[in-house]
């Protein structure tokens, strides 16, 4: 069968001839797009009122302006990277033992997320990112801060019963203590 297929290749029919060209793809590059703003310029210490040409992005969608990108995209990514690296602190303490300080970082965790929710709306309002974009954001950062959430809530509570039985075990030795002294004073005359 090797042989025959060696010798005869127009015997074998492959999915894709000679004559049939593949689809190319042709890739348009898309203009930069220019729109008129009206805006005020400082000449020989008078504000002038100029038209400016602000560039659009290609895709349409607004973005962060490069004087934004280095401050508030940074503050939302110290966020996510503060709420991650929280999670992990939390995540690997002992309960039993550390548990104030698993119940801080779930604190830091729920305020991060809240921050991170207002630097999204605080990007909407400013017209650096569109809805959509503001509410897929938002989408993403909701179920971390509501886990958080119930994480923090739930640990709480454990940490409460650990705490009224770590009291109820510290009274019964300051009463046995007590009691020890109150003996110690009857046997001495």
């Amino acid at each position: 069968v090797l042989q025959m297929a060696m010798s005869s290749p127009s015997s074998l029919k492959s999915p894709i001839s000679r004559q049939t060209k593949l689809p190319t793809l042709s890739v348009k590059a898309k203009e930069a797009e220019y729109r008129q703003v009206k805006g005020y310029v400082m000449e020989n210490c008078q504000l002038v009122e100029r038209v400016l040409y602000e560039k659009v992005k290609d895709d349409g969608k607004p973005h962060f302006p490069k004087s934004q990108t280095f401050h508030l995209c940074a503050r939302l990514e110290d966020c996510a990277a503060d709420i991650l690296e929280k999670c992990i602190s939390a995540d690997g303490r002992f309960f039993e033992t550390e548990y104030e300080e698993r119940l801080r970082d779930l604190d830091v965790v729920v305020v991060k997320c809240d921050t991170m929710l207002q630097y999204i709306n605080l990007s909407f309002k400013k017209g650096y990112i569109s809805g959509d974009q503001c509410h897929y954001w938002a989408e993403m950062v909701r179920p971390v801060k509501q886990k958080a959430f119930n994480w923090r809530r739930n640990d709480g509570t454990r940490a409460a019963a650990l705490r009224e039985a770590k009291a109820a075990q510290e009274l019964a030795q300051m009463a046995q203590m007590a009691q020890q002294i109150a003996e110690a004073m009857q046997r001495s005359p």
